[in-house]
């Protein structure tokens, strides 16, 4: 059978060794193991191309790239590409902020409402207590990314929760207070005095043709375009080089742009995020036998994912970029030949191992399965069972997912996450009235009662939609037509047509008059926002799990 195949390959693969095994290593960096072993941790995790960089005592020491800019092309990753550093931005903006606040142009502790009103939060009084301080180290409260009315999950300062939001807050009232957009003062405060020549917050022309290309996780490719036009995110949006942003980890292993004591505040411990683990001033902390240690990683979309990190004591820092959505799983293999088997200690456990046995399983199961069908997922654990019908349901394989899933319901009868995921299957598939029971029956076993609330909302709305279609006039339509950032609407043939992203163009079907579901992918809608005859100016992505993107119009490219 070919289950059999793939399994008993995946075992040999393990039991022969292709994964490097970590062994004890002294100073200085071991480069030359990093240089053997990279090809084979790359290619057993399927990332397509890294780019890595290691600083030593504020110097960049060692930078290489690996692996190719596209995995449909064969052309090599150089230093020179540029990656999406997804939540990597965090830390340097928080810098940013700290410059600023280091000349006493800007007070980390005082409220930002009283600098900026803020209408997104504004409706709960408590939001007028955020200050700089507590955005920098996650204790605003708001959600990690919000709608138009940003909900507060606790009092500001109280507690932690993992916040983009808090920086963009933060982000609109420096703007505010300075005249100067984010990657205007990005450049002069970070950039420029760090040599970081090939970073921005937003897409340059001049980086057209030296962009990645990034695998997420249902095998879509796209390039590291994702934040396009002059919208910058100071949580998200930073373009650049593992060698450039190298630069900066110098900077923080050194105190480098700040005072002795604004850089004791950017490494102090605020709120404790797990046992040993704190959050400072937009970046991690940890302390114990290594010394001390700072780090943080990113991932955007599940696409490109990244990981910094540097111990002070030793002076030794290292940055990696991988264009695959599963990169952070690669930075224990990394960390070890430039750290030691002592380093990094308790941050590293957060992180899957790229060859974790269940993951590669898992991953081999997900090739078979698209080739052979879903007798390949008879020795899956349940858990597996449902990534993998979740993974078979995104690619658009619908009849494959419900068989996958539909044998996990066997299985497992009384098991509500079996119950839930064959709903979204059944929903892909458009069985509505099938997704709507699978939900409730979820409910009946103990399923999280938002979350399957949330699912029924959804389908019954598509139900409502499907039994009476909604008309729209096409002089409403023309207004949504243009470009929102990194996606685009056209209007053809008295139909919305949205693009962006690594998946094709797909129609839109009208729920309401500003509100569309995707036909390619039913559980994304988008919303237009924008009042009057005059053109919308700001796309809201929402997703069946309840998250939410905005995008604004721009005249970008």
């Amino acid at each position: 059978m070919p289950r059999r195949s793939t399994l008993g390959a995946l075992t040999l693969l393990i039991v022969c060794g292709s994964v490097p095994a970590a062994t004890p290593i002294a100073r200085p960096p071991d480069t030359a193991a990093l240089t053997r072993d990279i090809p084979r941790v790359m290619q057993v995790s399927e990332v397509p191309g890294l780019s890595i960089a290691i600083v030593e005592h504020g110097r960049v020491v060692w930078a290489r790239a690996f692996g190719t800019v596209n995995d449909r092309a064969h052309t090599p990753l150089d230093t020179g590409t540029l990656f999406e550093a997804a939540s990597l931005s965090k830390p340097v903006f928080a810098y940013l902020v700290l410059r600023l606040a280091d000349r006493g142009a800007f007070d980390l502790d005082r409220p930002l409402f009283e600098m900026l009103a803020y209408p997104r939060a504004a409706h709960d009084e408590r939001y007028k207590r955020i200050t700089a301080r507590m955005a920098l180290s996650h204790g605003t409260g708001l959600p990690n990314w919000g709608g138009e009315q940003l909900a507060l999950k606790f009092d500001p300062g109280t507690a932690y929760s993992y916040s983009g939001e808090g920086f963009v807050f933060l982000q609109k009232v420096l703007e505010h207070v300075t005249g100067h957009s984010l990657d205007e003062l990005a450049r002069r405060e970070v950039f420029q005095p760090l040599g970081m020549e090939h970073s921005s917050f937003v897409w340059q022309q001049r980086f057209d043709g030296h962009e990645a290309y990034a695998k997420d996780w249902l095998w879509y490719v796209a390039p590291a375009n994702r934040y396009t036009g002059d919208e910058a995110n100071a949580a998200a949006s930073l373009l650049t080089t593992a060698t450039d942003y190298a630069q900066f980890v110098a900077a923080v292993l050194t105190g480098r742009g700040l005072s002795p004591r604004m850089w004791r505040e950017f490494l102090t411990p605020v709120r404790e995020t797990s046992p040993g683990i704190s959050m400072a001033l937009g970046i991690r902390v940890e302390e114990g036998p290594a010394g001390r240690v700072f780090y943080h990683s990113g991932n955007n979309g599940r696409r490109f994912t990244s990981y910094m990190t540097g111990n002070i004591d030793r002076g030794i820092g290292l940055v990696y970029f991988a264009s695959a959505y599963n990169g952070t799983s690669l930075a224990e293999a990394l960390a070890t030949p430039v750290f030691g088997n002592a380093h990094p200690a308790r941050n590293l456990a957060t992180f899957d191992r790229f060859d974790d046995p269940h993951l590669l399983a898992l991953r081999s199961l997900e090739h078979a399965a698209v080739e052979a069908g879903a007798d390949t997922t008879t020795r899956l654990s349940l858990e597996g069972t449902l990534e993998l019908g979740a993974f078979l349901a995104g690619r658009g394989n619908a009849p494959l997912a419900l068989e996958v899933l539909g044998n996990a319901v066997a299985d497992a009868p009384e098991s509500a996450d079996a119950r839930l995921a064959l709903g979204r299957a059944f929903e892909s598939a458009g069985d509505l009235a099938s997704a709507i029971e699978s939900y409730r029956r979820a409910l009946t076993l103990g399923a999280d009662a938002v979350e399957a609330q949330r699912q029924i909302r959804w389908t019954e709305e598509r139900v409502t939609a499907s039994a009476k279609p909604v008309a729209i006039p096409q002089a409403t339509l023309a207004r949504y037509v243009g470009r929102y950032q990194q996606r685009t609407i056209t209007l053809r043939d008295g139909r919305l047509y949205f693009a962006g992203g690594p998946r094709p163009e797909s129609a839109l079907t009208a729920l309401t008059e500003d509100l569309f579901e995707v036909d390619a992918d039913p559980m994304i809608r988008v919303r237009f926002v924008g009042e009057g005859v005059s053109p919308a100016a700001k796309l809201i992505g929402i997703y069946a799990d309840g998250s939410i993107d905005e995008w604004a119009r721009c005249g970008c490219r």
